[in-house]
Order: structure tokens, then C-alpha cells, then sequence
């Protein structure tokens, strides 16, 4: 563990722990001082994330705007998602555009090169726009993977040259390189040019400060094939004990530049090594041509691989042309040998070779003048394995568009639509094309915006979604509600969700109308159980009473007498309702016409209506006969059109018509009310539930049990224009 000062103004780095502690960095790193300019070299992906999350968190946590770059999209995916685990509030932050994932190409490079001053632009005016929004300051993180050796100088330059300027300005920069990437020269490179420079490997971490290298030139080493300027001085009293590293480094380079020759020496035992051991065939030809005459190719040399594939030996090849020895090989390839030996280019093609059951890869490359090569791979299991996975990826289509559930693709991070199927476009009324491309946001299908945020935020925390209900609308704006499930997958890189969400608004439709049926079958077993018992005492109250109101002693209290058997009357009217909910009412069937009962009952009606300043409309169409019960048929029609009356004011109309439609008989019962609201609505034919102030709750529900005895079905239509009862009696 080293404590790091900045040398130029003893600003703290702080300490740096071997194991990279994530707590312990994010405390070095949110007390960095501004111009402080890292560099950090790493082996293992690993290790890079394990220091960059928390250099980051310290920024955003500092409130500076920060920017990450990179040339590989994955690595800006997986610290996106490192960030996302990190650190609790990172939502926010991204929300809000504290910081910024940048590509290398779009940061780096201008028209494919490295320029300083564009480079230096982009760094200051990044700066200025962070301080202008109110941001302490700029952090930068840079992951080099891009470089390449032909940038190296170029963009040493623009490090050493951002290293002077952002000494006096609020910039933070922390430039990580690979160390598997890095030659020791370039190492040095990177020690100058940095203020501080971490060396992460499995041993441990090791931090080199720029003051430990004595960038003067040494012209004692003018011979050296290391440029002089990269010797580390010698004339430190107390050398810092991590210059071993780089001394070490440095051997080793000179070390490989000793050893070029012996390495020549050694290069054709090992060519010959790696051509008999590699798994792939080869094989040289030489390429013979007589006079105006076809060319051919006569075998030099193969490789055990090659002999093996096609199952002769070594010894019957090498020698003879290829004609001769494999006439099945040289029919498929002779048009590609003769475009190499012309072109002098390489030729990469496969073929399926019946006579040996195989499907065969071929790489023909030219040598030199007069050498050709031919690289062979067996590719049948791989021809097989690509054959399974396009059936497996058209398996997936064809259940992904033919499910009937609601199936969606989208993107885990907008929750834009990559793909829907074709029930998704039934269920919701919309196209293919107004929802692939666009995010949740941009159609109104979400009743609660919230739900596809915490179908995020339960993936993300690894938390399986298994019937998550949502509410959902559709194009036509009817709410519906559903059981979300959702996978995260991978597509090009991209984390994604398949979402699969089945539509149960029919479901709880259908449980709130068994529940409704079940409540009316109870309370119709009660009524069945009590009607009777009850009517009977009634009558026999009602009729002492009528014979006491008869007796001089009672001509004083006659009222009440009156009162008392309008009462028990009311009574008995409220129990003969009760009864008709009886599921085992025996009905009276005969045939009839509805026309014939609203004919009937259309004075009484009248003259129901007129006594409140109301009005009757009667519009009967042609319908037929059929088996009804008269008396239940009236207490419906009479239920219903009593309802119409009180829902209306003065001088309004109730309409009541008959027709046909679909096969089935309609009576419509119309009228121009204020409607009903929808917690009304769901409510509609509950026992004992009204909205009339001397209501009792039953005529609704009596007129259900009616409609049920009589295999007619009730259907309602409710708007603030009015409100209208279909009862349709099936043929």
C-alpha cells in the first residue's frame, strides 16, 4: 500500500490498497484534487471495473459531469450495469445527464487520425458546458483499447499536452490501458505523461509516480536500441522500490532484442512444429505448367491434420499432383486454384464433398511465386450445429407470432419495442409499425407509467417477473388488465426483455358476475326459506286490524289503522319481490308476445309518467311469439320503465321499443338521464343496492332473475346523455 502526493502541488492521492477495496477507492477517489491526471494498466477486465466504479461514483457523488469512453459497446454496457448495482441513486443521475457514454472513434479520432487540438477542444468545451450547468467540475475516464501503434505518438502527445494544461483548471482525467496491449517503452510512454500511474495485476497493485523517472536524456546509452530517454536515473540516494518494475520491464526489452537472432535460428523447428501439431489441414503445391497447356499442382508438403481428414497417408500424397492423388478435391477446386495462381489472392469457399460425406472449408492462399497453400477444416458438425440453430431461431418465430399470449421484444434500458407478435396488434388495436421503434412513452399503453420502471428495477435486482398484474389501454382507450412476464435476453449485445402478458380482463369480468350469481342464488334460497313463514303472520295481523278498524270504540284511530295496513301492504309487496329471487320459481309458460304486454300495461304506464310531468314513447316492431311468463314479463317491463321515470326530470321522455337483432327479440328501455357512474354500474342488480332514497334494492335484481328464468340476458349502455336496458330473449 503507497501513499501518492502529486508532486506539482502536494495534492493527496491517497492510498490505493493492494485487494482495490471498492470503499476504500471511492474515498481516494472523491479527494482527488483538480488537474489530477491517472493512468491506470490492468490484465483482467475485472480489475478495470473494479477501480473505474467507484472513480465514477465519486464524480457523480462530488456533483461533476462525467464521461466514459470506449471503443467496445459491450464494455460501455457492462459498466453501465456496474454503475446500475453501484450505486443506488445512479438512476437519477443518468436521468438527469450527469453523465455521458461516449465511443472512442466519435471522442479520438477526426477523419481516422489523432489530433491534438481537436482533441484538447473537445476536453475544454466539455468543461465549460459542465460548469455552465452548474457542475463542480469534469471527471473523464478513457479506455485505450482502440490504440493502435500507429496512433501511439500522436496521442502521447495530446496525454503530455493535456497532462500541462489541466493543471489549473477543474478537470480529472483517468486514462486505462492493458497491459497485455503494452510494450515496456510504451509503459514509460505512460509514467511521463501521467501524474500517477497504477499497475494492476494479479500480484497486487504497484504505483508509480512521475518524480520517480528522470526523464533527462543519458548520453552514455546513444548505442542502446531502447531510445535514452526511457532509462530510469540511477542517482537517487533512496530509490523508490516500484522502479523495479519498470527496470525489469526494460531488461526484458533489451533482453528480446538480443535474442532476435537465436529466434531465427529457431523459426523454421518451430514452423515445422506448429505445421504438424495445428488442428487444421495443411498442404503446399507447387505450381506446374507446361506450354499453353492447364496448370497443375503437384504436393510438396502436408500436415498430419490434412492426411487424417481425408484418410490417406502422408507418404501416398506428398509427391504427386493433385489430379492424381484426390480427383474429387481437384474437380471442386480447380476454378479457385487457377483465380490464386493468376490474382495472386486468397480464396476462402466451402463445398460438401459427397464421395466423403463431409462439408469441407478451404482457405487457398498464394505463397510465393510458383507455391500455393490449401488450408482444410471440417465444418460438418459446425454446418449441422448453424442448421439446429436455424431451426431453433425460426421455432422461436413461429411461436413468438403464433402465441396467444400478448408477446413483446423491447429493450431493457428505454423499454423501446423491438419486436411484437401478431396477438399483441389483436389485443391492443395497434400495428406493427406504430409500436416497433418507439418507447413505452411514446404510445398510451401503460395505464400506470410505473409498472414498466419496476418490472426494470425487479430485473436489475435479479428478481424473477412471474404474473406481474398491470393495467394496460388500448388504442380505442377500453382499459384492460393482464399478468406481465418478462426474461431478459441478449440481442447483439443489447440487454433486452421478452415480455409475454395474458390479457385476463374477461377472466375478472367473469368472476364478478359468478360472484353476483351467487350472491342472487343465496339470497333467492333465503327468500324461498322465509317467504312463506312470514306472509303468513302478515296476513293475519292485516286482517285483525281491518276487523278493529271496523269497531266504534277504534273510529278516532282510523288513520293510523290505515297507516298500519298500508305498511304491512308495502310489506308484502317487498317479500313477493324477495320471493321471485327464488331460484326453484316455477314459471308459467304460454305463448305470448311482448307487444301484447307493453299494450296492455301502456296506460298504466302513462299515466305513471304523466302524474309526474313525465312522458311515454312506444315504438313495437315486428316481432314474434314466444313462450314467456305474463306476469313475470309485466313485473320486468313495469321494474324498468319505473327506474327510467325516476332517473329523468320533467318534460323528459322514456322510450321503450321492441325489434329484432341477430336472431334475438330486444326490448330497449331508453332514457335521457344523467347516466350512471361507473362504481354504479358494477354494482347494477346487487341485492339490496340502490340509489333511490326509498328503495329496497330488489326491482334490478328481480328483473335479472327474470331475465335468467326466461334464457334472456340484460345488457347496459351508460353515458351522461342517458342510459339504455337491452333485454335480449333468445329464439
Amino acid at each position: 500500500m503507497l501513499l501518492l502526493t502529486n508532486g506539482d502541488n502536494n495534492k493527496p492521492y491517497g492510498l490505493l490498497p493492494p485487494d482495490s477495496s471498492s470503499r476504500k477507492a471511492l474515498d481516494i477517489f472523491q479527494h482527488l484534487g483538480w488537474g489530477s491526471h491517472l493512468c491506470l494498466l490492468y490484465q483482467q477486465k475485472t480489475d478495470l471495473l473494479n477501480l473505474l466504479v467507484p472513480y465514477i461514483q465519486a464524480g457523480l457523488e462530488n456533483h461533476e459531469y462525467c464521461i466514459c469512453i470506449s471503443a467496445e459497446p459491450l464494455y460501455l454496457q457492462q459498466t453501465h450495469i456496474a454503475l446500475w448495482k453501484a450505486i443506488p441513486e445512479f438512476g437519477q443521475y443518468y436521468k438527469k445527464g450527469q453523465i455521458a457514454f461516449i465511443s472512442s472513434k466519435e471522442w479520438h479520432l477526426g477523419k481516422g487520425k489523432v489530433r491534438v487540438d481537436d482533441l484538447a477542444h473537445r476536453c475544454f468545451s466539455r468543461l465549460n458546458q459542465a460548469l455552465a450547468q452548474g457542475y463542480n467540475g469534469l471527471r473523464i475516464s478513457t479506455h485505450n483499447t482502440w490504440m493502435q501503434n500507429k496512433y501511439w505518438n500522436s496521442f502521447q502527445d495530446y496525454e503530455a499536452c493535456l497532462d500541462n494544461m489541466i493543471q489549473d483548471y477543474k478537470m480529472i482525467t483517468m486514462c486505462s490501458y492493458s497491459l497485455d496491449k503494452c510494450q515496456a517503452t510504451h509503459i514509460l510512454d505512460l509514467c511521463r505523461n501521467h501524474q500517477c500511474t497504477y499497475i494492476y495485476s494479479p500480484e497486487g497493485c504497484q504505483a508509480i509516480k512521475r518524480a520517480d523517472i528522470d526523464t533527462t536524456p543519458d548520453r552514455s546509452h546513444v548505442n542502446s536500441p531502447i531510445p535514452t530517454h526511457y532509462f530510469l536515473g540511477q542517482r537517487t540516494v533512496d530509490p523508490n522500490p516500484n522502479l523495479h518494475i519498470l527496470n525489469e520491464m526494460l531488461q526484458a526489452e533489451i533482453r528480446r532484442h538480443s535474442r532476435t537472432e537465436e529466434a531465427l535460428h529457431l523459426s523454421d523447428h518451430r514452423y515445422r512444429s506448429l505445421f504438424n501439431t495445428i488442428d487444421e489441414g495443411f498442404s503446399i503445391y507447387k505450381i506446374c505448367q507446361s506450354n499453353n497447356g492447364p496448370r497443375e499442382y503437384q504436393c510438396l508438403d502436408v500436415n498430419p491434420a490434412f492426411a487424417a481428414l481425408l484418410g490417406y497417408p502422408q507418404e501416398y500424397l506428398i509427391g504427386k499432383k493433385l489430379e492424381q492423388a484426390l480427383p474429387e478435391l481437384y474437380e471442386e477446386l480447380n476454378p479457385y486454384l487457377d483465380m490464386v495462381a493468376s490474382a495472386r489472392k486468397s480464396i476462402h469457399t466451402e463445398a460438401d464433398i459427397e464421395a466423403w460425406q463431409k462439408t469441407i472449408s478451404f482457405c487457398i492462399i498464394y505463397l510465393e511465386p510458383g507455391q500455393i497453400a490449401i488450408i482444410t477444416q471440417d465444418i460438418t458438425e459446425q454446418k449441422q450445429a448453424q442448421q439446429s440453430l436455424r431451426q431453433s431461431e425460426e421455432k422461436f418465430y413461429l411461436a413468438f407470432h403464433s402465441s396467444p399470449s400478448i408477446m413483446s421484444i423491447t429493450t431493457l434500458e428505454d423499454w423501446v419495442y423491438l419486436d411484437v407478435n401478431e396477438m399483441f396488434c389483436a389485443q391492443t388495436g395497434y400495428s406493427r409499425e406504430e409500436v416497433i421503434g418507439k418507447s413505452f412513452r411514446d404510445i398510451n399503453l401503460w395505464r400506470r407509467e410505473e409498472d414498466p420502471k419496476a418490472i426494470k428495477d425487479m430485473i436489475l435486482r435479479g428478481i424473477p417477473i412471474q404474473n406481474y398484474e398491470v393495467s394496460f389501454i388500448t388504442k380505442d382507450g377500453e382499459s384492460r388488465v393482464g399478468l406481465m412476464s418478462s426474461e431478459i435476453i441478449n440481442i447483439n449485445g443489447c440487454p433486452c426483455l421478452l415480455n409475454s402478458l395474458i390479457d385476463i380482463s374477461q377472466r375478472i369480468q367473469l368472476q364478478e358476475e359468478l360472484a353476483r350469481l351467487d350472491c342472487l342464488h343465496l339470497i333467492g334460497q333465503m327468500a324461498a326459506s322465509i317467504s312463506h313463514e312470514t306472509r303468513n303472520p302478515m296476513t293475519t295481523v292485516r286482517g285483525f286490524l281491518q276487523m278493529l278498524k271496523t269497531k266504534p270504540e277504534y273510529e278516532k284511530d282510523e288513520e293510523y289503522f290505515n297507516i298500519m295496513i298500508e305498511e304491512l301492504d308495502r310489506a308484502d309487496s317487498i317479500i313477493s319481490e324477495f320471493l321471485s329471487l327464488a331460484p326453484n320459481m316455477k314459471l308459467q309458460l304460454e305463448p305470448g308476445n311482448i307487444n301484447h304486454i307493453i299494450d296492455s300495461l301502456s296506460a298504466l304506464m302513462q299515466a305513471d309518467a304523466l302524474a309526474h310531468d313525465k312522458f311515454i314513447e312506444i315504438h313495437l316492431g315486428e316481432i314474434p311469439d314466444q313462450l314467456l311468463d305474463r306476469k313475470e314479463i309485466r313485473q320486468l317491463l313495469l321494474n324498468l320503465v319505473r327506474n327510467a321515470i325516476d332517473a329523468i326530470g320533467p318534460q323528459q321522455t322514456v322510450k321503450i321499443s321492441t325489434y329484432t337483432q341477430n336472431g334475438d327479440i330486444v326490448l330497449e328501455v331508453k332514457d335521457p338521464g344523467c347516466g350512471m357512474p361507473a362504481e354504479v354500474m358494477s354494482k347494477l342488480g346487487t341485492p339490496f343496492f340502490t340509489t333511490k332514497e326509498h328503495g329496497t334494492g330488489l326491482g334490478l335484481s328481480v328483473c335479472y332473475s327474470i331475465a335468467e328464468r326466461h334464457n334472456a340476458k340484460i345488457d347496459i349502455d351508460s353515458s351522461p346523455s342517458g342510459t339504455t336496458f337491452f333485454v335480449r330473449f333468445k329464439q
